[in-house]
């Protein structure tokens, strides 16, 4: 899959873009000199609810329906696949993702979202809302649930944990670097920190093997998961 730079907007594309479909992102070139947690990934729509479809519609009424042209938005990074084109829009600190499927994101027009009626209609209406009413020049509003502290906690330990684990690192020491722990080996078979560094490298295994995934549609999870 490769991009076609946008006639108006050429310096914000870049060319190489190709699937990733295990990963569900896209893998397209990067700025080598920014750092790895300020480059802007794209998911794949069809894994992330919060991405959401534009498509244009009839103009009829003025004062009810603006009229925008998305590719002239201020903080926006646009890219263009096979299957249309995408774009991250980085507006009062929230990351709105779009998709254009059949749309030329410079052409000015009056957009509706499509929204599947799937087990994720809740995170894609909220979403979407939060789209429309920045558009509008609003506050986009709450984020549709934040997650508790203590679990965010719990993820970025499972992920320090499986790094230490898979560069050789001992239970014991993970469980002294993560949790506190401090003693003898005798001390560490009995003291409760072994199992809770064991489950936290358990959990990192898991978000390894495409759990990770599971975060982009948190809280609600698919029927039957």
């Amino acid at each position: 899959m490769s991009f076609r730079p946008s006639p108006r907007r050429a310096s914000r594309t870049r060319n190489g873009w190709k699937p990733s479909c295990n990963a569900g992102g896209c893998d397209f070139p990067t700025d080598p000199e920014t750092p790895s947690d300020r480059q802007t990934l794209f998911w794949s729509p069809r894994l992330q609810p919060r991405a959401i479809e534009l498509s244009p519609v009839q103009y009829r009424n003025g004062e009810t329906e603006p009229i925008v042209a998305l590719a002239h938005l201020d903080g926006l990074d646009l890219r263009q696949a096979a299957d249309g084109w995408h774009g991250i829009w980085q507006v009062d600190g929230v990351a709105h993702q779009f998709w254009l499927p059949q749309a030329i994101p410079d052409a000015a027009a009056f957009y509706a979202t499509v929204l599947p009626a799937d087990d994720f209609y809740d995170l894609r209406s909220h979403a979407a809302r939060r789209l429309v009413r920045a558009l509008k020049g609003y506050k986009p509003g709450r984020d549709f649930r934040a997650m508790p502290e203590q679990l965010r906690q719990f993820h970025i330990l499972s992920l320090r944990a499986l790094d230490a684990r898979l560069r050789g690192v001992s239970y014991r020491t993970v469980a002294e670097a993560l949790l506190g722990f401090s003693g003898t080996k005798e001390d560490f078979e009995v003291d409760p920190r072994k199992n809770k560094a064991r489950r936290l490298v358990a959990h990192g295994i898991k978000m390894m093997r495409g759990g990770y995934r599971l975060l982009l549609h948190y809280p609600i999870k698919a029927s039957g998961k």
